[in-house]
């Protein structure tokens, strides 16, 4: 939408009084210092607000201007003047009492006036909610859409007023209470003219049609959150007192709307604002420079016919190009209008590694020019190649602030925040992120309002529980009414959940076809394509070893060379595998020039990045360093989040699904370099649980605490009788034997244990869903989402009980450690005893000091531990640091160890943190029971 501009409305017939001028929305004591007025008219600041609007949906977001025009009623142009009106009246409380008197100079003046101060006090944004009703009902505004809109702008310091809270402020609809409006009829006056130099300046006229009612309840519930949203982004940049400097009161209105405007092009230019990229209509081989694989053929051919918002589903094996079909997919509906893309992924590893592939896509993609891109999670701030991005923004405005350089992604500052992150055009992060747009956080509004209209992409899908795939699903409905293109990736995805997804979407579910698939799902209707794979099936031999022969047969299979992995469900499997194998190694029982490896999430940030660097240099697909002879030992982390290739593996029993995703990483990659002869066909050894000769069935140890035990035994029952596996030919097969339903053939034991399994777990995920729903946005086409999220919490702090907490997913509470030792007096990081901390000083640390300590960090989820430091003193200097403000300090001895809550703790270089001894098994250590990062464990959002 082009050619829409801003102009006031002529002069009303009632001549603004001056006295309106003389109402504060902005103070700073500071700012006289610097030879300025210490405070900024009410008028003026809100004008700043709308000029910030107006920029934002007339050349950064016009699909929301698009579509905001829509639910109302109106042709763009028609549009732009009352939601330019909604946004100027969000701060309409501002002109009471409560918030006047929170400057005693001003209250004082205002008092001379002839105002009153009742002694009462609100925040402006409920006021806000119930000023805004009565003065758009004033301007032909129906009442209804009047009382929407209020509470959709009152919302814009982050919550929602309650319709119960909205109830006790008024004395009838629209009408505030005297203690809160002021008893003397000039606070009516003054507000009334305010409302009405706004009109004006908004270019609202007598004769132009009024806004309607969206016919539709989820048109409305979108359009409330949408309006919320731009809201609070206008009132963010307006607010920038760098840009919008203190003035003392102007001659008119419209002259200072036109010194506002100017100014909100500098606003949004020193913010890192621009346009979504906006590319020509291009091919597979245009954007990548080679021939497409299947699937990328079956996408193009869709392409053409694709509708906007629509939900994609592409089902596929492992090394099917599921990423670049993805990207094909954004930069063909970026070319239609879609204004962005967000990448989600289940863990900040697969996020970080998506990252990098994006980065080089957008640079490839979008030669010349320069677009902001993001890495969105509790950590992004440590990661390196995010960190050139944002030094680069930086320099390209250090001279005079002007955007310069050659083009290439950038990271301003301004979107770096969480909450701002999702509003930029381009990002990756976890999936958490988006997910809280539909909790009830502070500001979850404003991440819809941010995926609005964009392609965003939704990888692993499957690997979800009950619970966050009840919060996924609720963001589908609320993406699908905010007009978001949705593009879900999985390789092993149950008929089951697919049809759920669909529905979540507004769709009727397909009759699938053959797996490899691409579901589509647009206008309440889906159908399905079926595509052949790239590759000729790959048979993969299946042998069940039991755990005491497998050290002798692995040396057998590792004599002549060759790179093997085996994968664990726990951390302290993994370590304690890692020791035993370390052992065997050092008495000759394996080959002594072995490459042993490590790889788990209880490493330090540092550690463990450097430990995923070296798996990838080593497994990837290159060949320079890639080792003689090697093993990796390593938990789920080796599951998804690293492009790894292997020649033989060795894996405890997991999940069916997860056993076929970890098969995926054997031969991965074409190789120059031929395979040691005893490896050059694909293996998988499975670890022989014990008892699996019992008529009832094996036991699964450590195992069932991770994963449900029902699923566990039905994925033994469909594997234990194999001697191969074909991908992808039996993908698909044996995902539906475990997780269709269907009972069966086995004794009567085993389908007693069986029975009782599926109950236990029927009832588990009736309870995850149950709270899932307790804490969610209620869907779009509700009678009020939006009244039961009236009470926000906050979403970072562990130390919150789990029942006030908004989570995006479910498991044992963790919290984030910083090891140190004490030396000599000082407090020094245990991994880099270089850096000294101050933790007593009061203000904020140095920035360099918090990335070093964070990059030090390690998890914890060992329930007593976690408890016991939660209670624990938090050192000032962490409180003062926003990135530190959660974590907790583990004083360690020489030797790297510490007891908490009687538990002993131990950072070893080797082994990572040791919690408890390794001397015991899994099964005996119920409360430490994350194998982080598994998808629907407990992870840094």
């Amino acid at each position: 939408m082009t050619g829409v501009s801003l102009s006031p409305a002529p002069s009303s017939p009632l001549a603004l009084d001056p006295r309106v001028w003389q109402l504060w929305g902005k103070a700073d004591p500071t700012r006289a210092s610097e030879g300025g007025p210490e405070w900024h008219p009410l008028l003026c600041h809100v004008l700043d607000v709308v000029a910030c609007a107006e920029r934002l949906l007339v050349h950064m977001r016009p699909d929301r201007l698009d579509a905001l025009a829509a639910a109302i009623a109106l042709p763009p142009e028609g549009a732009l003047p009352w939601l330019l009106l909604f946004v100027a009246l969000h701060d309409l409380g501002k002109a009471t009492p409560p918030f006047q008197v929170k400057v005693p100079g001003r209250a004082d003046a205002l008092r001379a006036l002839g105002l009153d101060f009742p002694e009462r006090d609100e925040p402006h944004g409920s006021l806000s909610a119930v000023l805004t009703t009565k003065a758009l009902a004033e301007y032909g505004v129906p009442s209804r859409l009047a009382r929407w809109v209020a509470r959709s702008v009152g919302a814009h310091h982050g919550e929602f007023a309650s319709l119960g809270k909205l109830a006790l402020l008024e004395q009838q609809k629209g009408i505030l209470l005297p203690v809160y409006a002021g008893k003397e009829p000039l606070w009516s006056l003054l507000r009334t003219h305010l409302v009405q130099a706004l009109a004006g300046a908004c270019g609202i006229s007598s004769s132009m049609p009024r806004p309607a009612v969206p016919s539709a309840t989820t048109t409305r519930h979108a359009f409330t959150a949408d309006l919320a949203g731009l809201t609070t982004v206008a009132d963010w940049l307006g607010s920038n007192a760098d840009v919008f400097k203190y003035v003392e009161p102007p001659a008119s209105p419209a002259e200072y709307l036109a010194l506002a405007q100017a100014r909100a092009v500098e606003a949004l230019d020193s913010a890192g604002w621009r346009r979504p990229p906006q590319p020509p209509i291009r091919t597979f081989r245009d954007l990548f420079e080679k021939d497409p694989w299947p699937l990328h053929e079956a996408i193009e051919k869709l392409l053409p016919a694709l509708r906007s918002p629509s939900l994609m589903i592409i089902e596929a094996p492992m090394g099917e190009g599921k990423t670049e079909a993805a990207l094909t997919i954004f930069d063909a509906l970026a070319a239609r209008g879609a204004t962005g893309l967000y990448f989600a992924l289940p863990t900040q590893a697969t996020s970080n590694q998506i990252f990098g592939r994006v980065e080089r896509f957008i640079r490839a993609a979008f030669p010349g020019e320069t677009h902001g891109l993001h890495l969105v999670h509790g950590d992004a701030g440590l990661s390196e190649r995010y960190g050139g991005l944002k030094a680069r923004a930086f320099a390209m405005r250090s001279i005079d602030g002007v955007a310069r350089g050659k083009g290439g992604p950038v990271a301003d500052a301004w979107f770096a925040r969480s909450k701002r992150a999702l509003l930029a055009p381009l990002a990756v992060g976890t999936v958490d992120q988006a997910l809280l747009g539909v909790l009830g956080v502070r500001h979850g509004f404003l991440r819809l309002h941010g995926l609005a209209g964009k392609v965003v992409v939704i990888d692993e899908v499957h690997a979800y529980d009950t619970y966050t795939s009840e919060l996924l699903d609720r963001l589908l409905s609320w993406l699908g009414a905010l007009g978001t293109t949705v593009v879900l990736l999985s390789a092993t995805l149950p008929a089951a959940r697919r049809e759920a997804l669909v529905r979540a979407y507004g769709a009727a579910p397909a009759a699938p076809t053959t797996y490899p698939r691409i579901t589509v799902a647009t206008e309440g209707a889906a159908s399905s394509v079926s595509f052949p794979g790239r590759r000729a099936p790959i048979p993969v031999s299946l042998v069940w070893q039991p755990a005491p022969a497998l050290p002798e047969r692995l040396a057998e299979a590792l004599a002549g060379g060759g790179c093997a992995v085996w994968i664990v469900n726990t951390v302290r499997r993994a370590q304690q595998t890692y020791l035993a194998l370390r052992d065997l190694r050092d008495r000759g029982l394996l080959p002594a020039d072995l490459d042993l490896g490590l790889l788990h999430a209880r490493f330090p940030f540092d550690a463990r990045a450097a430990r995923e660097r070296a798996a990838e240099e080593s497994f990837g697909p290159g060949e320079a360093n890639r080792p003689r002879a090697a093993l990796l030992v390593g938990t789920q982390v080796l599951e998804q989040s690293l492009d790894l290739d292997f020649d033989l593996m060795i894996s405890e029993l997991a999940p069916v699904d997860l056993v076929l995703q970890r098969a995926g990483r054997l031969h991965r990659h074409a190789r120059q370099n031929p395979r040691p002869s005893a490896v050059q066909r694909p293996a998988l050894w499975l670890v022989r649980p014990e008892g699996d000769e019992r008529s009832e069935g094996p036991t699964f140890g450590g195992s069932a605490l991770i994963y449900d035990e029902s699923v566990l035994l039905r994925s033994w029952l469909a594997l234990c009788d194999r001697t191969e596996v074909v991908l992808p030919t039996d993908i698909e097969p044996l995902i539906e034997v475990v997780y269709g339903g269907a009972a069966p053939q086995v004794s009567a034991e085993l389908a007693a244990r069986l029975a009782q399994m599926n109950r236990d777990s029927e009832e588990r995920e009736r309870n995850e869903g149950n709270q899932a729903r307790a804490i969610e946005l209620a869907a779009p086409d509700a009678d009020d989402p939006f009244d039961g999220l009236a009470r926000v919490v906050e979403d970072e702090d562990p130390s919150l009980h789990r029942s006030l907490r908004a989570k995006t997913r479910l498991g044992e509470p963790s919290i984030e450690v910083v090891p140190v030792f004490d030396r000599g007096g000082r407090v020094v990081l245990a991994g880099a005893p270089d850096v000294v901390l101050d933790l007593e000083a009061r203000e904020p640390l140095p920035h360099r000091i918090v990335v070093a300590a964070a990059r030090q960090a390690v998890g914890i989820s060992h329930r007593a531990v976690v408890a016991a430091l939660l209670h624990g003193r938090v050192p000032p200097s962490f409180e003062a640091s926003g990135h530190l403000r959660f974590h907790r300090v583990l004083r360690l001895d020489d030797a790297g160890r510490t007891t908490v809550a009687g538990v002993p703790l131990t950072l070893d270089p080797e082994l990572g943190l040791v919690v408890g001894s390794l001397d015991t098994p899994d099964d005996a250590t119920p409360q430490e029971t994350s194998a982080c990062p598994r998808p629907n464990a407990p992870a840094s959002i």
